[in-house]
């Protein structure tokens, strides 16, 4: 009776001691043989799943898509808001014609206002859309010239004045009981616009 508790000791420690080289043979020989790789196969092919869906989905999703581009492409081409020429060098005309065109409307006079010069102007920070510049120089009376600068930055296709100085000229000498001419202003400006395609710098 005495020895029945170490033979039940005895058991149980081979119990554990079976139970231990049954994992460590299961971790040398089968774990990391064929479990492990089965396991990474299996989240492999998981990953593959969840991305086939996502690519899916956007294929799903594609024609919502072109339909889009295709919206905001013909907004971009019926919009007033951009020069009418794509090229540079025909911009830079159609914008001295436009300015010419609102200092004819607005001031009837040349003597009054006139343009003296303008030139086309390269440079400036690259932009999303490419714009086109053109500097002035002007010989107006205030009165004109406001119609005209109105004019300018409240028509289509959008256009911009920035850099604006003027000048007061002197008067020439006026000869006693004659008639001192209308007082005009010397007047610099930079007029620009937009052309419909993108820059491709910005555009990259």
């Amino acid at each position: 009776m005495r020895l029945m508790p170490e033979t039940r000791n005895s058991r149980f420690l081979a119990i554990v001691l079976l139970l231990i080289v049954a994992i460590l043979v299961y971790l040398i020989f089968f774990h990391w043989w064929f479990v492990a790789p089965q396991l990474d196969i299996a989240a492999q092919m998981d990953d593959l799943r969840d991305r086939q869906q996502h690519f899916s989905e956007i294929a799903q999703e594609k024609p919502l898509i072109d339909a889009r581009v295709g919206e905001v492409r013909k907004f971009e081409q019926d919009n007033q808001a951009f020069l009418t020429d794509a090229d540079p060098n025909a911009a830079f005309s159609d914008l001295t014609q436009r300015l010419k065109q609102v200092i004819s409307a607005r001031a009837k006079d040349e003597s009054r206002c006139a343009m003296v010069s303008n030139s086309n102007f390269k440079g400036g920070e690259e932009e999303l859309y490419r714009r086109v510049t053109i500097q002035v120089r002007m010989r107006c009376s205030l009165e004109p010239f406001a119609g005209i600068l109105y004019d300018l930055e409240n028509s289509n296709p959008y256009l911009f004045v920035d850099q604006l100085m003027i000048y007061r000229q002197q008067a020439g000498y006026v000869p006693p009981g004659g008639k001192a001419p209308p007082s005009s202003l010397d007047i610099r400006f930079n007029l620009s616009g937009y052309l419909r395609n993108k820059s491709g710098k910005a555009g990259e």
